[in-house]
């Protein structure tokens, strides 16, 4: 703030006063200015003396409502008489600067602190203020974790707050109870939605998700599901359903209809992962972080798909994943395994595929003996591990990542398969033992490339 005063009032020695500085460097200051100090401005000047009162974009958090400058959230060793405190002077000041906003706008609201359902009526009023000028996004995050026994009792989110509301077009709601609604004309034009931490129920998400006929993007972070799912959204675009976990026993299944859709990012942070079953032609991109997948999802609902992530997966790839995988999913382009186990050998074969990257796959700390890959378009490979016998049939390979180094003690070696012969960026990491080894291997490619020219 202070240097932003001393560039205005060197600036003002160019007008008669600073009450002829243009609108336009007015309003730059006041957007680089926290709400503390919004307030201090209009001790500066008459003009300023209400100034701060019209910004349209309101960030609550422990640094703009507090005199912090380093300490970006509450301590987890916290008191819980300080909490409460804490959480008390919170709410305090944020109602006295709702109540002083004089704007005819708001853009947008966010609350970054551990409030809970005791200060309901001031975060009520923040919203139905908000909604009253047209806010466009609301963020409610309101997760705290402390080393204590004490629980916030979370904050109820009403939907009949919006039911006035256009406007909103994107609503990240964290750790919030989500009361049924009886009225949701308010998310007419929502595009995004985030919960986290919540409690998600079918019969609320497919409230939700039937009033939200412009939904784009839906993200369920970390939330727990008391039932199997069904996600129905013509209009979807893009499905994150990460950080969910499933109880050991308690088999939970997602439908996923969404005729739309092109992204689907799912990771599980348990033992037990959903089944799913997707109904989605447009889907390109499946990005999915697990133990199991094989008996849990149809590979004939990504027969669709261009790129493919898979993350940590406790089955056997080189058997039960691979072999299906590149039969039905025929338009695969980009394809990763990352952390998977393989057992003895591998063998890619797709006549589309363009990027490939396997990365620390092995089982029991040991990579697949033999690997084969034929895929005349592939023209990026990336591979972390320890293979011994290596046969690529890829004449259009170009850009080659290779992480050669292992905590396996065996000699290296890399066949020098004739793709090799095309590349044009390779990249190596290998420890000093494995130069002598590589430098031979060059050296033939090098004399086999001036007899091939």
């Amino acid at each position: 703030m202070l240097l932003l005063v001393a560039v205005t009032m060197k600036m003002s020695k160019k007008f008669k006063s600073e009450e002829e500085l243009p609108d336009c460097v007015i309003s730059y200051i006041f957007s680089k200015l926290c709400l503390k100090d919004l307030v201090k401005t209009s001790v500066l000047s008459k003009r300023w003396l209400h100034e701060w009162r019209s910004r349209i974009d309101l960030n609550f958090d422990l640094h703009n409502m507090f005199d912090y400058n380093t300490l970006q959230e509450l301590p987890q060793n916290l008191p819980v008489p300080l909490l409460k405190t804490f959480q008390s002077e919170f709410a305090t000041r944020m109602d006295r600067f709702m109540l002083k906003h004089r704007g005819d706008m708001i853009r947008s609201l966010r609350v970054d602190f551990p409030l809970g359902n005791q200060h309901s009526d001031v975060i009520d009023k923040m919203i139905f203020k908000g909604i009253a000028k047209g806010v466009e996004r609301i963020e409610l995050l309101f997760s705290y974790q402390n080393n204590s026994d004490f629980e916030i009792e979370p904050y109820k989110f009403v939907f009949e707050l919006l039911s006035l509301d256009d406007s909103l077009t994107y609503l990240h709601l964290q750790k919030c109870h989500l009361v049924a609604p009886i009225n949701l004309s308010g998310f007419n034009n929502l595009r995004t939605l985030v919960l986290h931490l919540v409690v998600v129920k079918q019969d609320l998400l497919q409230g939700m998700l039937s009033s939200c006929i412009h939904l784009v993007d839906f993200t369920l972070n970390d939330c727990e599901f008391n039932s199997d799912l069904k996600i129905i959204s013509p209009k979807l675009f893009n499905l994150n359903i990460v950080n969910c976990g499933v109880e050991i026993g308690r088999e939970k299944n997602i439908d996923i209809f969404a005729s739309n859709l092109s992204s689907i990012e799912y990771s599980c942070n348990g033992r037990e992962v959903h089944s799913m079953n997707i109904k989605a032609d447009m889907l390109s991109k499946f990005s999915y972080r697990g133990r199991e997948i094989s008996q849990h999802i149809g590979f004939s609902g990504l027969k669709n798909v261009t790129t493919i992530v898979f993350d940590g997966l406790h089955e056997c790839i080189s058997d039960d994943i691979v072999p299906h995988l590149f039969s039905e999913c025929l338009q695969l382009e980009d394809v990763t395994f990352k952390n998977c186990w393989m057992i003895c050998r591998m063998k890619i074969i797709s006549p589309k595929l363009r990027r490939l990257s396997i990365i620390d796959c092995c089982y029991d700390g040991m990579s697949p003996y033999r690997m084969s890959i034929d895929a005349l378009n592939l023209s990026s490979f990336e591979y972390s591990g320890y293979t011994r016998v290596f046969s690529v049939n890829a004449p259009r390979l170009s850009k080659v990542f290779w992480n050669a180094t292992t905590r396996e003690e065996t000699p290296f070696a890399i066949h020098p398969y004739e793709s090799l012969l095309y590349i044009e960026n390779l990249t190596m990491i290998m420890s000093t033992s494995q130069v002598e080894k590589l430098t031979e291997i060059l050296q033939w490619l090098l004399i086999i490339s001036k007899n091939f020219l």
